[in-house]
C-alpha cells in the first residue's frame, strides 16, 4: 500500500489491527466508529483500502473452479453477534460479509463517512452486495440526520457521477435524497461556511439539478469563498446553469495538425425569482475582483441590458483590480 495516500491515523489503524482479536472487541469497535467521524467522506475508496488491509479482512482463497467458494462461517458468526461490527465488516474482502453487514444495518448512520461507505457499496463489483446497498439505503438514510447527509454530499456529489456500476434507481434514490429541503438548506449552509476543498467544483456539479437554485442568493453574497460567489452570481444573472460535460478536440491548423484538447460545457436554465439585475446591483460592489469581473462577463454575453452595463462599467472604471479594470475599459469602448 502507498504510505503517502494513508489517511487513517496511527491510532484508528492500531485498532483496526485489533479486530481479529476475540476479547473484548466491543469497546475496540466504539472507539473505531468514533474514529470514522473524523474521516473526510472523499476519501472513501482509499481508506476502504486501508481498513480491509489493517483489520486483515480478506476473502478466503478460491479453491478449485468447479467448487463455489465458501461462505465464512465463522465471520458471519461473529458479525451477528457483535453489535456495531457490521460497520468496519461493509470493508471486508468477502462479498458474503459484505452483503450480510449491509443486511444488518438499521438506523440512522451516525458519520457521514458511513454514508459514503454505503454509496460505494452501491458501486461494489458484486451484483448482490449492489443490491444489499441499495435497500441499506433505503432503510437508513431517511432516519439519518441531513447535516450527515448533506456533509457527505459535499464530497460525493462531483465524484459519484464517475461511478459506473450503479443503475437508474440508486442513482435516483440520492437524487431524491439530495433534493430533501432539509437537505438542501444543509448543503447549501456548508457551502456558504466552508473555506477549503474543491467547493466550487461541488457548486457546479450541484447546478445539474434544480438542488439548490432556491438557494443561490444566499450563496451568492454569504458564501465566504469569491469562486462560489462568482459561480452563484454567474448563474443567477444568465439564468443558467453550466457544468463542464467532457472534453473535444478544437482545431488550431489543420494543414499542421495542429488541435487542442478543450472542455465541454452543458446547460440548465435557472429556476429563481431574484432578478439579474438585483443580482448584478449587489455583485458588482462585492469585495472580490472575480465577483465583479463576473458582472462586466455577463455584459459581454448580453445578460444585462446595454445601459446597465456601462453604468456597471463606469463604477469599476478605475477597480484596484487590473482584470477588472481592462473589462471596464472594454464595454465603455
Amino acid at each position: 500500500m502507498n504510505k503517502n495516500r494513508q489517511v487513517l491515523s496511527s491510532d484508528t489503524r492500531a485498532l483496526l489491527r485489533s479486530v481479529d482479536q476475540g476479547t473484548e472487541l466491543e469497546p475496540r469497535i466504539g472507539t473505531i466508529l468514533q474514529q470514522f467521524k473524523t474521516i473526510p467522506p472523499e476519501s472513501i475508496a482509499t481508506v476502504s483500502l486501508q481498513i480491509r488491509h489493517d483489520a486483515a479482512l480478506y476473502a478466503a482463497l478460491p479453491g478449485p473452479f468447479w467448487l463455489s467458494p465458501p461462505k465464512p462461517h465463522a465471520a458471519l458468526k461473529l458479525l451477528k453477534q457483535m453489535p456495531g461490527l457490521e460497520f468496519i465488516y461493509i470493508f471486508h474482502g468477502d462479498g458474503y460479509i459484505r452483503e450480510a453487514s449491509l443486511n444488518k444495518i438499521t438506523g440512522g448512520l451516525q458519520s457521514s463517512f458511513l454514508v459514503a461507505a454505503v454509496m460505494w457499496r452501491m458501486n461494489d463489483w458484486v451484483a448482490p452486495v449492489r443490491t444489499a446497498a441499495f435497500f441499506c439505503a433505503q432503510r437508513v438514510f431517511p432516519l439519518t440526520q441531513p447535516a450527515i447527509i448533506a456533509r457527505a454530499a459535499l464530497d460525493l456529489l462531483k465524484r459519484q457521477h464517475g461511478w459506473e456500476r450503479w443503475g437508474g434507481p440508486e442513482r435516483s434514490m440520492i437524487e431524491e435524497l439530495y433534493a430533501r429541503p432539509d437537505v438542501t438548506a444543509e448543503l447549501a449552509r456548508l457551502l456558504i461556511q466552508q473555506t477549503t476543498g474543491p467547493t466550487p467544483s461541488t457548486l457546479r456539479h450541484a447546478l445539474r439539478t434544480p438542488l439548490l437554485d432556491a438557494h443561490l442568493e444566499d450563496i451568492s453574497t454569504k458564501s465566504v469563498n469569491p469562486v462560489v460567489r462568482a459561480i452563484a452570481v454567474e448563474a443567477l444573472i444568465d439564468r443558467t446553469a453550466k457544468w463542464r460535460s467532457g472534453f473535444r478536440w478544437d482545431w488550431i491548423d489543420k494543414r499542421y495538425n495542429l488541435k487542442r484538447w478543450i472542455p465541454t460545457y452543458s446547460h440548465r436554465e435557472l429556476v429563481c425569482s431574484v432578478s439579474p439585475m438585483e443580482v448584478a446591483d449587489t455583485a458588482i460592489l462585492d469585495r472580490s475582483p472575480i465577483v465583479r469581473r463576473v458582472v462586466l462577463e455577463c455584459v459581454g454575453r448580453n445578460s444585462l441590458p446595454p445601459d446597465a452595463g456601462r453604468h456597471y462599467a463606469r463604477q469599476v472604471e478605475f477597480d484596484q483590480s487590473a482584470a477588472v479594470r481592462e473589462a471596464a475599459a472594454f464595454i465603455l469602448r
